[in-house]
C-alpha cells in the first residue's frame, strides 16, 4: 500500500486555496453578488468576504504543511 505524500497534498491545497482567496476577495472587494445555480437565490458579497478569510486560514495551514514543516524521516 502506497503512503500519502502530505507535502504534495499541501502544495496542491495551498495552490487551490490561494486561487479561491483571490477569486472570493475580488468578488467581495467589488461588491459583486452572484446567482446560486438552480435555486434562484443570490450569494451576497459579504459571504464572499467570509469565504476569502477562511481561504486565507486554509492557505496558511496548507503552506505550512507543504513548505515550512520539517520533512518526516523515513
Amino acid at each position: 500500500m502506497k503512503r500519502v505524500n502530505w507535502r504534495e497534498v499541501g502544495k496542491f491545497g495551498a495552490g487551490a486555496t490561494f486561487v479561491g482567496t483571490i477569486a472570493n476577495g475580488y468578488l467581495w472587494a467589488y461588491d459583486i453578488s452572484t446567482p446560486f445555480p438552480l435555486v434562484g437565490c443570490m450569494i451576497p458579497p459579504w459571504l464572499f468576504g467570509v469565504r476569502a478569510i477562511l481561504s486565507v486560514v486554509l492557505f496558511g495551514i496548507c503552506a505550512y504543511v507543504a513548505y515550512f514543516r520539517a520533512p518526516a524521516r523515513a
